[in-house]
Formats: structure tokens, sequence, C-alpha cells
């Protein structure tokens, strides 16, 4: 544990047979908080401290981010597809009972979406920041792309 970390980690073993490490901090409606790349659940570990007072805060670790299992490329496909399964997988083990409140940043704001379409039921809100998760308007170009 580190000083700005202080927090219980759980560990899920995927169907992949990999340890995915994951944070759950508090009580009361889940937020789920989901990162991008490189970093891992470090990132929210503010969000985590202000809000588990209040919230049950659900922070993954992608496989071969933070504390989980850093496998060869050869052993795990480090795809989005994967990446939402992962996810699935995660949500699915910790049965849920109400809507999900998501905070996507980066590749976590695909993760995230991809896992929101798939499964529209299951949340309830969602917060993007600096991400890459939609499309834009028409009439407002990607520049250089």
């Amino acid at each position: 544990m580190q000083p700005d970390y202080p927090f219980a980690s759980h560990f899920l073993t995927l169907a992949s047979g990999l340890r995915y490490h994951y944070l759950d901090e508090g009580h009361g409606a889940p937020l789920l908080m989901v990162h991008g790349n490189p970093s891992w659940s470090y990132y929210y570990r503010n969000l985590v401290l202000g809000l588990r007072g209040q919230y049950r805060c659900i922070v993954p670790d992608h496989i071969g981010c933070g504390y989980s299992e850093k496998p060869t490329d050869g052993r795990y496909p480090h795809t989005l597809r994967q990446r939402m399964d992962d996810l699935a997988e995660l949500l699915d083990h910790l049965k849920l009972s109400e809507p999900l409140t998501l905070v996507l940043h980066d590749w976590g704001g695909m993760i995230g979406m991809g896992y929101a379409i798939r499964n529209p039921e299951r949340i309830r809100r969602v917060v993007l920041f600096n991400t890459a998760a939609f499309h834009l308007p028409p009439e407002k170009p990607c520049p250089g792309c």
C-alpha cells in the first residue's frame, strides 16, 4: 500500500486465467471509473477518496496495468474487445443491483462506452473526459484527421 493510495486491493481471476485488480471502496450507488493507457486505478485515487463516503467506487486496472497481471503479448490480446470483455466479467462477478454511473477517461472512454452499448439497461449516467468515445458532429471536423 502506498501512502497516497490507501485502498484494499481486490482481485478477480478472469476466464483467461489472468488476475485482474480492482478497487471496491465505499457504499451507495455504484460509480465505475475506467482509466486509459498507460495509467491505472491510481489515476482516480483522489476521486475515490472524495466520493467513497457517498458512493461505491469501483476502479479496475486493465490487464497489463497497475496491480493487474502483466502477461506477454502472445498470452493476451490487448484489444478493445478484450478490454470490454474483461470489464463485463468484473461487473458480472460483482452482481451489482442498480445501474452504474460510468466515469471514463482516455482509452477507458472507448472501453466503458462499448460496455454501455452492449448493456444500456445497466447504465444510469456517463461522465466522459479527455476521450474519443463518441462521434463528432458533422459541423465540427476533427483537426488533422
